[in-house]
C-alpha cells in the first residue's frame, strides 16, 4: 500500500497511531506478527512441498518411469502443486469439493513420497541382490543334492543289471548242472539195460548238430533194446526232473546250451577282463563306477564308459528282461553334467554388467528384475532335468523376487522390515500433515459479514472487537480518549455484580455511544435492562466486566510508545485507499 500514498495525500500531517490501532497493527506487523506468521507458514510448507515433490518424483519414476522419460516428472508437479495451493487455500475458504482434491493429492504425494523414501534408505539395487542371493543359494544346494542323486541313482542301476544278470548266469548254469545230472541217470539207467550202451557226452561233440545226431541214434538204439523195465525207470528220473519225455530233456538241454553260449559271447562283448562271466560281469561294473565317479568330478563321461554301458544295458534286456533304455539312465547324468564347473546360476554382478552403465538404478530395476527371473526359471527346469522329474515349480513363492511396485507395500507386513518402512511412511506423511496442518492454523478469520455467529466472532476475536469499538465511537477525537471518555460515564453497580456486570449508566448519558452500546449489547458485552418501578429514571446500559478489562488493556496501550511515523503514514495511506476503494 505504501506505493500508492502519494495518490492520497492529504495537507493533515499523519497522526501516529493509538491505542487499538496500536495493538492492531503490532499484532499484525510485528516481528512475531501475523503478517510475518503467514509469510513464514507460506515459505516453510513450500519447503515441505519441495522435498515432497523430490520423493514424489523418486516414487512416480517407479511407476511412471517406463511411459517415457518426463511422465514422472509432470505427475509430481502436478500433485505437489495442487497440494501446496489447495492447502494454502484453506487458509481462505474450506469447500467439500476443495477437501476432497487436497485429500486425494496428500494420498498420492504421501504413498509415492513413501515409495521414493523406501526406495533410497533401500534401493531395488540393494534387495534385489539380496532376495536373488537367497533364491540362489537354495537352488544351488538343491542342484548339488540331485546331481549327486543323479550320479548315485545310475551306479545303483548299473550294480542291479550287473547283480542281475549274474544271478541270471548262475540259474543258467545251475540248470545246465540239473540238466545234465538228469542225463547222466539216464545214461547209467540205459547202460544197465542195454549191455553196455551209454549215452553220447556233449563234449565229445565239437557242435550241437552232430551231438543231436549222435543221441537220437542212441536213443534209437535204447528203444530196440530197451525192456518195458526200463522205460519205466527212465520215465520216473524224467518225472522226477520235471521233463514229460526223453525229448523235451533233449530240448531243454539244448536250449540251456545255447542260452550258455548267447551268454557268454555276450558278456565277452562287454570288454571287461576275466576268464569267467562272472569276472567280465564284475570288470564291467568296476570300469563304468570308476567312469562315473571321474565324470562326477571331471564333468564329462568317456565315449568308451557310454558304449560299454550300452552294451551291458543290451545284455540286461536280453538277459533279465530289463525296461531300463540306455537314453533313461544318461538322461539324468547327461543333465548334470551340462554346464558342469560353470555354476548353476550366474552372480547379481554378472547379470548387472548387461545392462547400460553395467550396474543397477531407480531407471532399470525393473529391466535387472526380469534378467533375475528368467535366470530364476532357467535354474529350476535345469534342477527338474537332472532330478528326472519335476521337483520345483518355477511359481514357488519361495523362488519369487518380489515385485518393485508391491515391495514397499509387502515390507509393512513383514516383521524384520516394518519398523523401517513404518519410519519411512511416517516420514512421507510427516511432511505433507505439517503443511495441512500450518495452512489449518494459520487460517483467515471470517469477517462478521460471513461468520456465522457474529457475537461469538466478536467475543472471541479481540482484534475483530478492537476494529468495530473504534469504529463505532464518535468521530474528530482519539478513538483511546473517546473510549476513556465512554467508560468515564458508567458507576458501579454492586446489585448486578453476580450477573456478571460491574458497571451501569443511564442510556439518556450514553446518547452520543448509542452504536457502541448496539455493538456491545450485540456481541454479548452490554445489556440494556428497563427501569423499575421509577419511569423518570429511564433505562440503564450494563457494563460486563470483561469489556473493562479488556478496554483497560486497550487504554494502557498508549503508554507503550508509539510507532514511527512511517508506519503511521503508511496506515494512514492504507485506510484512504481502502475508503477510496469503498466509494469506487
Amino acid at each position: 500500500m505504501s506505493s500508492f500514498s502519494h495518490l492520497f495525500s492529504s495537507n493533515e500531517p499523519a497522526r501516529a497511531p493509538e491505542g487499538a490501532e496500536l495493538m492492531l497493527l503490532g499484532r499484525r506487523r510485528g516481528f512475531f506478527g501475523e503478517e510475518n506468521l503467514l509469510r513464514l507458514v507460506t515459505f516453510v510448507t513450500l519447503l515441505l512441498q519441495a522435498i515432497s515433490f523430490v520423493t514424489t518424483l523418486q516414487g512416480a519414476t517407479v511407476f511412471l518411469g517406463g511411459i517415457f522419460v518426463l511422465a514422472p516428472l509432470f505427475f509430481a508437479l502436478a500433485v505437489q502443486a495442487t497440494a501446496w495451493f489447495l492447502a494454502g487455500s484453506l487458509r481462505v475458504r474450506i469447500t467439500p469439493l476443495r477437501c476432497v482434491a487436497l485429500g486425494m493429492a496428500l494420498c498420492c504425494s504421501t504413498y509415492y513420497s513413501y515409495v521414493g523414501i523406501y526406495n533410497t534408505v533401500n534401493p531395488p539395487a540393494m534387495y534385489l541382490s539380496a532376495e536373488y542371493a537367497q533364491v540362489r543359494s537354495e537352488l544351488d544346494s538343491t542342484y548339488a543334492a540331485r546331481r549327486t542323486q543323479a550320479f548315485r541313482t545310475a551306479q545303483d542301476q548299473i550294480n542291479t543289471m550287473v547283480s542281475e544278470l549274474a544271478g541270471q548266469y548262475s540259474l543258467l548254469e545251475q540248470e545246465g548242472a540239473r540238466l545234465a545230472a538228469c542225463a547222466k541217470e539216464l545214461e547209467e539207467v540205459s547202460a544197465e539195460y542195454s549191455g553196455g550202451l551209454r549215452a553220447p557226452s556233449r563234449s565229445s561233440y565239437a557242435n550241437y548238430e552232430d551231438y543231436a545226431a549222435a543221441y537220437n541214434a542212441y536213443l534209437a538204439s535204447v528203444t530196440e533194446n530197451s525192456s518195458a523195465e526200463q522205460a519205466s525207470a527212465r520215465q520216473a528220473i524224467l518225472t522226477r526232473y520235471g521233463f514229460d519225455s526223453e525229448s523235451a530233456l533233449a530240448e531243454a538241454t539244448a536250449q540251456n546250451a545255447s542260452d550258455l553260449s548267447a551268454f557268454e559271447a555276450a558278456a565277452a562283448e562287454l570288454g571287461g577282463e576275466g576268464e569267467t562271466v562272472a569276472a567280465q560281469l564284475e570288470s564291467s561294473r568296476a570300469f563304468l563306477l570308476d567312469a562315473l565317479t571321474a565324470a562326477e568330478t571331471e564333468g564329462s563321461l568317456s565315449s568308451d564308459a557310454r558304449s560299454a554301458l550300452g552294451r551291458l544295458v543290451q545284455l540286461a534286456a536280453a538277459q533279465t528282461g530289463s525296461a531300463l533304455s540306455t537314453d533313461d539312465l544318461l538322461r539324468p547324468v547327461d543333465a548334470a553334467l551340462t554346464g558342469s564347473g560353470e555354476g548353476l546360476m550366474a552372480s547379481f554382478d554378472e547379470l548387472a554388467a548387461q545392462l547400460e552403465g553395467g550396474r543397477v538404478t531407480r531407471a532399470n530395476a525393473q529391466e535387472m528384475k526380469t534378467l533375475l527371473t528368467s535366470e530364476i526359471l532357467n535354474a529350476v527346469l535345469r534342477v527338474n532335468e537332472v532330478a528326472d522329474e519335476e521337483v520345483l515349480r518355477a511359481d514357488d513363492p519361495a523362488l519369487q523376487i518380489t515385485d518393485l511396485h508391491l515391495k514397499p507395500l509387502l515390507a509393512l507386513t513383514v516383521p524384520t522390515q516394518r519398523g523401517m518402512a513404518l519410519f519411512c511412511l511416517f516420514l512421507a506423511a510427516l511432511m505433507d500433515g505439517l503443511t495441512l496442518v500450518f495452512s489449518i492454523a494459520c487460517r483467515r478469520k471470517p469477517t462478521l459479514l460471513k461468520a456465522r455467529s457474529p457475537r461469538r466472532l466478536l467475543a472471541e476475536n479481540g482484534d475483530a472487537l478492537a476494529a468495530q469499538v473504534c469504529a463505532c465511537l464518535p468521530a474528530g477525537r482519539d478513538p483511546m480518549d473517546e473510549l476513556e471518555l465512554f467508560l468515564s460515564r458508567f458507576s458501579a453497580s454492586p446489585d448486578t455484580l453476580a450477573e456478571g456486570y460491574s458497571l451501569a449508566a443511564p442510556r439518556a448519558d450514553l446518547a452520543v455511544y448509542e452504536r457502541l452500546c448496539a455493538l456491545l449489547c450485540q456481541a454479548g458485552l452490554a445489556s440494556i435492562r428497563p427501569s423499575q418501578g421509577n419511569e423518570a429514571a429511564g433505562e440503564t446500559v450494563l457494563l460486563r466486566s470483561d469489556f473493562l478489562l479488556y478496554a483497560n488493556e486497550l487504554l494502557t496501550t498508549r503508554s507503550r510508545g508509539k510507532l514511527a511515523s512511517d508506519l503511521a503514514a503508511e496506515a494512514a495511506a492504507s485506510r484512504r485507499a481502502a475508503a477510496l476503494g469503498q466509494t469506487v
